[in-house]
């Protein structure tokens, strides 16, 4: 027993090497732990917005509530404001064509956003009114908005890109129309207009008047142009009591300048041509206003409503030419000036007396004829 306790008692002889992996083994920090997080719940659905715009592009009204409300009632009366503003940016629009032709992308922009939003929200809505077993009302939508579409698509090829291409020409120079050209003639006393009505051409004419103080008569020979310019040189005419005199022909809106004369003559072998007014990508109720706008302009000028009535029946791409008679009746020309004949000579008698007249350094007869006949031309 005490032999059992003795050798409990011994100490435990242990190597260096092992004493110190003891203690190596102590001083080790414990062992570390990771714990892996529960799993996050999944994030809430977003909310989508409840504003009106968005909430009828998804075409959650309503099927009633999406056409008749948000598509006619809302998208018109948004949609003519924005045409009624327009048409008040555009008032001097024929003087400023780029504010013109930015104001009309705007407008077209606008109209284009409209009835996509609106035809989509109600197409939408068609649709789940259909799911809801209601077939007949949810496709007699869809093909309004279908007829809708189409329209637009109409409207955008044969009116907006034809404006908005005539108003880029009107900026570019008017290129289409022919070029124009001043003379002063009669030592000042005649100021000659030829050629195309094109954008600018009041401003020109308005300084050849301001630089001549002489000036009695406008002369004219052009197949017309930018209406709104035309205008503009009939105000300068009437203004300063001037008289008009056409040589040629004189049609379109060059007639409105010939309007404005005091005096308005005519040579015995001049024309002048009336139509309609035209501009592309006019629509049919455009045309019908520009029509009646041209019939009060004419009426204006002291013409009878038969005649104003008369000179628009002829198409853009027309001419009417009344008689010298008709013209003389409605007072649209005051006189009809007919050149005197030549007077008959010898033949002997003309030929020595164009050799005369180039030994001496002068105009042969023909050339002094003509030059009598045009001084004799109304002043």
């Amino acid at each position: 027993m005490s032999n059992a306790l003795t050798l409990a008692a011994e100490p435990v002889e242990t190597s260096a090497a092992n004493h110190g992996a003891e203690q190596a083994v102590a001083a080790a920090p414990p062992p570390l732990s990771f714990m892996v997080p529960a799993p996050l719940p999944p994030p809430l659905p977003r909310r989508p917005s409840q504003n009106v715009i968005a909430r009828h592009w998804r075409g959650e009204f309503s099927l009633a509530r999406s056409y008749w409300i948000n598509y006619l009632v809302v998208g018109t009366s948004f949609g003519l404001a924005v045409g009624l503003l327009g048409a008040a940016i555009n008032l001097g629009g024929v003087e400023q064509p780029v504010r013109w032709l930015i104001s009309l992308g705007l407008t077209w922009s606008v109209i284009i956003l409209l009835t996509v939003w609106g035809g989509v929200g109600v197409w939408r809505a068609a649709t789940a009114y259909r799911r809801a077993g209601k077939r007949f009302w949810g496709t007699t939508a869809k093909v309004t908005i279908a007829l809708g579409a189409l329209h637009l698509v109409y409207s955008v090829v044969f009116a907006a890109i034809p404006q908005s291409l005539g108003i880029i020409e009107i900026v570019a120079g008017d290129a289409r129309l022919a070029t124009h050209q001043f003379k002063v003639l009669n030592n000042g006393t005649m100021l000659d207009f030829s050629g195309g009505i094109s954008f600018g051409t009041a401003k020109e004419f308005e300084t050849m008047l301001k630089a001549m103080d002489n000036v009695r008569t406008v002369r004219l020979n052009s197949n017309g142009g930018r209406i709104a310019e035309a205008q503009k040189i009939s105000d300068l005419i009437k203004a300063r009591g001037l008289s008009t005199y056409v040589t040629h022909q004189c049609a379109s809106a060059c007639t409105i300048i010939f309007l404005g004369g005091k005096q308005r003559h005519l040579h015995a072998d001049a024309k002048l041509g009336f139509h309609q007014p035209y501009f592309r990508g006019m629509t049919a109720a455009e045309q019908r206003i520009s029509i009646a706008r041209e019939q009060d302009r004419l009426r204006n000028f002291g013409l009878s409503n038969d005649f104003a009535e008369r000179a628009n029946t002829a198409g853009p791409s027309g001419m009417w030419f009344p008689e010298q008679s008709e013209l003389l009746r409605e007072r649209v020309v005051t006189s009809i000036f007919t050149p005197p004949p030549p007077k008959p000579v010898a033949a002997s008698a003309s030929a020595q007396s164009a050799t005369a007249a180039r030994a001496a350094g002068t105009p042969p007869p023909s050339l002094q004829v003509t030059r009598t006949l045009f001084q004799g031309a109304p002043q």
